[in-house]
Order: C-alpha cells, then sequence, then structure tokens
C-alpha cells in the first residue's frame, strides 16, 4: 500500500510498500519511532485520511473482501463494525458534550439494532430512554428549545466579549440530565451498561453516566475498548493504546486487551514504538521505518535474531539493567533502507 499527502511543497509520500498480513485470532505489533506512518497505515485501511491524502496504490482486503473502493455506506458499517479502533487520546478521540451512555449507545444503533430490539422485546421495555421523554409532556422539545435559545443568546453576547456560550452549553447538559436522571433504563441502557462490565470498569451504571473528562485516563481508555467491542468488531486497530497511561496501568489496559482477544478470537493490529509492549502482547511483528516495512517476523525471532540494521538499532537501544544504555545512531545511513 500506498499513501501520499499533497502539500504546497509537493507530494510526500507517507506510505511507500507497506504489505501486511493479519491472520485470524492473532495478535500483531506494529512498531517504530515516531512519524514512521504507523497511525497512517491504520488511517489508511479504515479511510480516515485528511482531504490532502489519499491511497495512491496497493489493495485493502478484509476477510477476502476488497473494501479499497468500498462505498462510504459500507465504510460506515465497517467503521466500529467489523473493524474496531482504539485511539492514542481518548479525551480527545471521545465527545465532551456527550455521556459515556449516548456514545456507547450510538455503536450500538449503527451496528447492533436488532441485538438491542430483541433485548427490548424480551423485558418488554424501551428501546431508546427517548421514548419516554416524548411520553412525557413534550420534555425532549423543551431541552431542545432551552439549548438552542440560550446558545444562540449567549453566543451573540459573546460577541460584545461577554464569554458566556460555554455557559450556556453546560447549563442546557446539566437540565438534560436532571430530566433523565429519574427515567427507567431501556435496552440500549442495559446493553451499554454490559458493554462496560466486560471492560471491568467499576460501577458501569455510574460511569455510563459520566463525561468523559470525569474520568482517569485509564478509565477513559476502558471506555474507547467498549465502544469498539460493542460493534462486534471482528479485528481490533490499537494506536498506541498506553502512550499516555502510567505503567501500572498500562499492564492492565494490554492484559485486558489480550483477554479479550482470546475471549473473542479477534485479530489485533497493536501499534506502538515500545519494544517492550511486542515482546509482552504480540505474537508476530512488523517493523516500519520512513513509510516502508523493513523487517517482519515472529517476535521471538525479531529479539533473538534481528535481521536490518534499523531492528538491531532499535533492539540495541532499549535499556538494559546493568549495561550502558546505546544511542539509536546512524539510521539514516543504513544503505538497505
Amino acid at each position: 500500500m500506498k499513501t501520499q499527502f499533497n502539500t504546497y511543497d509537493g507530494v510526500v509520500e507517507a506510505l511507500n510498500g507497506v504489505d501486511l498480513t493479519i491472520e485470524d485470532g492473532e495478535i500483531f505489533g506494529l512498531v517504530g519511532e515516531t512519524g514512521c506512518g504507523k497511525s497512517v497505515t491504520c488511517y489508511s485501511v479504515l479511510k480516515l485520511l485528511p482531504k490532502t491524502a489519499e491511497v495512491v496504490d496497493g489493495e485493502i482486503v478484509l476477510n477476502g473482501e476488497n473494501i479499497t473502493h468500498a462505498s462510504e455506506s459500507r465504510l460506515r458499517e465497517i467503521r466500529g463494525g467489523e473493524i474496531g479502533i482504539i485511539f492514542q487520546d481518548p479525551l480527545s478521540a471521545l465527545n465532551p458534550v456527550m455521556t459515556i451512555n449516548e456514545q456507547i449507545g450510538e455503536v450500538l444503533t449503527l451496528h447492533q439494532k436488532k441485538e438491542v430490539n430483541a433485548l427490548a422485546s424480551e423485558k418488554e421495555i424501551p428501546v431508546y430512554k427517548s421514548e419516554k421523554w416524548k411520553a412525557s409532556s413534550g420534555v425532549e422539545f423543551m431541552i431542545t428549545a432551552f439549548s438552542v435559545f440560550f446558545i444562540g443568546l449567549f453566543t451573540i453576547l459573546g460577541q460584545f466579549s461577554l464569554g458566556l456560550p460555554f455557559i450556556a452549553l453546560i447549563a442546557a447538559m446539566f437540565l438534560r440530565d436532571q430530566m433523565q436522571k429519574d427515567l427507567p433504563e431501556s435496552a440500549l441502557d442495559l446493553m451499554v451498561i454490559e458493554a462496560l462490565s466486560r471492560v471491568k470498569l467499576p460501577n458501569p451504571r455510574q460511569i455510563a453516566k459520566s463525561y468523559p473528562h470525569e474520568l482517569s485516563g485509564g478509565m477513559q481508555q476502558r471506555v474507547m475498548i467498549a465502544m469498539a467491542l460493542a460493534g462486534k468488531a471482528k479485528m481490533l486497530i490499537a494506536d498506541e493504546p498506553t502512550t499516555a497511561l502510567d505503567v501500572t496501568i498500562q499492564a492492565q489496559i494490554l492484559q485486558l486487551i489480550k483477554d479479550i482477544q482470546k475471549e473473542e478470537q479477534m485479530s489485533v493490529l497493536l501499534i506502538t514504538h515500545d519494544l517492550g509492549v511486542v515482546a509482552e502482547t504480540c505474537e508476530k511483528v512488523a517493523v516500519m521505518y520512513k513509510g516502508k516495512i523493513v523487517e517482519e517476523s515472529s517476535v521471538d525471532e525479531i529479539f533473538t535474531n534481528p535481521q536490518h540494521d534499523y531492528t538491531k538499532s532499535l533492539l540495541n537501544a532499549i535499556p538494559k539493567g546493568g549495561k550502558e544504555r546505546l544511542q539509536v545512531s546512524g539510521i539514516g545511513d543504513h544503505e538497505s533502507i
């Protein structure tokens, strides 16, 4: 696969020869330094590239289906459905003005609608909480009207440097939360709680009512994993899922990914710059440098018998107890790259 960015200074080749095959039920690591093209590989597969970028060569095949030129409707089915993704920074990936319940609920509504309806029929409860809103004297209309009126009013006032639009947004969110507080749980609510329980979050009902900023970094990442799993993904792409976490939480998140992968027998593409994470988690690994795959092998083979100079440099740079830490030097001079 080849991906390029069109800039004012000309064409930049971000990917130039990425060829990966990930088997069913396999945890595959993609390792390389910052800026080598790991995340661009992920976004190229899911067609989440910016408008200035395009895949110019190669094919993307998912379970035998060529999705290189798939329609936008088909891609919507794939994203969050057949392929789940965990982004590097969960706080940026999550919507700050929607509760966790609403965000996971969106995934379930798009990709598990039959299951949600079946649960509602079985338990004789509403599918969505909004069904109760519509039955309670126009509450939904009142909330919408309040939000639109005051956000519009404070936006106008904000033009006179009063800086009040944010207050209106908070007020609208508060009123909505108060209106929902005493409503009975819907089928969608129950499935969201189940999804949060699967990723071992304590008190999933309370977390479902929370906003992203109210959760710790580890909890936010577990929510991202719950969202990825809610669509019954066959493949999970984890883009640097532990970068911003401390060592203890990092180990817990990696173990959670391994446990879920084993339980669901899903494929996992783990993108990282940390060879320690690869050694602990993956079965196979590809080493990436300057948009190219320079070496691919089993994890054991990479660590015991590296073939490429860049791979050797990465391994030499790993801190070793009682030994001087070596620098990754002369990478740009490797003739084989």
